[in-house]
């Protein structure tokens, strides 16, 4: 079976989202990514060095406020490597934040159900919802600002195409 890398792409597809340094920035980023593995009915996590199709990858993207101070306006992006598809229902936030998706390259992100437009042979205009499997990145936005030594996770699942 061959093996695809991921954990690297998508942390460095994270990383890039800090333009300040790690000395710098009062935000420190941290990325772990499992190998979802079913055993005797139970989930057991593995770190994700390796993956092959059909693999479930489970990404969990943590920020701490290294600060002495209150931050807010954080925004967490969770790209979705190009040769893995979207779990439905698999995302989650350790605090209350807005949740949305995007199917495109852009800045379109929609809350669930993410629609497009769609135009047929007639030229006749309808709306579509993609499926998850489609979804290019996911977003967080807190609803509330993060407090000194405070700790943000947030968790998505893919599968390896």
């Amino acid at each position: 079976m061959q093996k695809t890398l991921l954990s690297a792409v998508l942390l460095g597809a994270c990383l890039l989202a800090n333009a300040a340094s790690a000395q710098e920035s009062p935000l420190e980023s941290t990325l772990k990514s499992y190998l979802v593995v079913k055993e005797a009915g139970e989930e057991r996590m593995m770190p994700a060095e390796e993956a092959g199709p059909g693999d479930i990858i489970e990404y969990r993207l943590m920020y701490t406020n290294v600060s002495d101070r209150t931050l807010s306006g954080l925004v967490i992006n969770g790209p979705i490597p190009s040769n893995t598809s979207y779990l439905a229902d698999t995302n989650s936030a350790s605090v209350n934040a807005k949740f949305t998706v995007s199917a495109g390259q852009g800045d379109d992100f929609q809350s669930e159900p993410y629609t497009r437009t769609v135009t047929d042979e007639d030229g006749d205009q309808r709306e579509e919802v993609v499926p998850p499997e489609d979804y290019a990145q996911l977003r967080w936005e807190p609803v509330d600002s993060i407090a000194p030594d405070q700790t943000q996770t947030y968790v998505y699942r893919v599968q390896v195409d």
